[in-house]
């Protein structure tokens, strides 16, 4: 089960062979992206079978959004971390200063 805050984006996992996800990942989001973007012409032959095989391009947008959401939960999940921090350090500053306030 995966802790999830309501405001986060929620992640919409590929469903996808594990051959292909495993290949996807071996060689990162920028190489596959490329490839799907731009047309570039990678050396390997795994990847040139992508051109033909109209599944695996597929595959390779789904995977490519999975990615997506999450970095952008992660992000999400970092910011909430800082201002969780950022209040407590506020409420803990709050607290000291009238703690050790002469007039008590």
């Amino acid at each position: 089960m995966q802790l999830r805050l309501w405001w986060w984006r929620k992640i919409r996992f590929a469903d996808i062979p594990k051959e292909d996800r495993d290949m996807f990942e071996r060689f990162g989001d920028s190489v596959i992206q490329s490839i799907i973007a731009a047309s570039h012409q990678p050396r390997a032959p795994e990847l040139q079978a992508m051109y033909s095989n109209k599944e695996l391009i597929d595959n390779t947008t789904k995977w490519l959004t999975e990615r997506g959401d999450a970095h952008e939960q992660r992000e999400q999940r970092l910011e909430t971390v800082e201002w969780a921090i950022l209040i407590f350090l506020a409420v803990s500053v709050y607290h000291e200063f009238f703690d050790t306030w002469p007039f008590r």
